[in-house]
């Protein structure tokens, strides 16, 4: 029998769910220490690959979580873009690429998918279990951006 996609969380693994959430950073935390991570992570591409600069574009977006969590007061956050208009050259693209998994490390984010890696097309993403996400890419442009994954807001922790 399949599952349905749109039936509730049980009540108990909901309450589970509420208190996995509980045990995290805040919302407003891991949306600053992965801002405070991607620029960082920008600052070390552009010492090697000096032509590449970085500005922030695009809002940021809000929305709900997916099960298990719908039932919670949890939000997720989608990180506006950190773009540079010129791509990192291939010639620099393993030490950007080490440095975002370095920090991926660092912010607990073990997944790795590559989703392209040809010359001058690069798009790889780091995630963890709890929905955070950092991700590179470098086509035309370059691109850092991330994803809180599911967290409580501060005044719901």
């Amino acid at each position: 029998m399949t599952k349905n996609p749109y039936q509730p969380t049980e009540p108990a693994d909901a309450a589970k769910a509420v208190e996995q959430l509980k045990s995290l950073p805040t919302l407003e935390d891991t949306r600053a220490k992965l801002v405070t991570t991607i620029e960082k992570v920008g600052q070390q591409i552009s010492v090697v690959a000096v032509e590449v600069t970085w500005s922030w574009r695009r809002e940021e977006s809000r929305g709900g979580c997916m099960a298990p969590f719908e039932q919670s007061q949890g939000q997720e956050i989608l990180l506006n873009s950190y773009v540079s208009d010129v791509p990192i050259p291939d010639q620099h693209w393993q030490q950007a690429y080490d440095a975002v998994a370095g920090a991926a490390r660092q912010l607990g984010l073990s997944g790795a998918t590559v989703f392209k890696d040809a010359p001058n097309d690069h798009d790889v993403q780091f995630s963890s279990d709890s929905g955070m996400v950092l991700r590179l890419a470098s086509q035309k442009a370059a691109l850092l951006t991330g994803n809180t994954g599911c967290r409580l807001p501060a005044k719901e922790h």
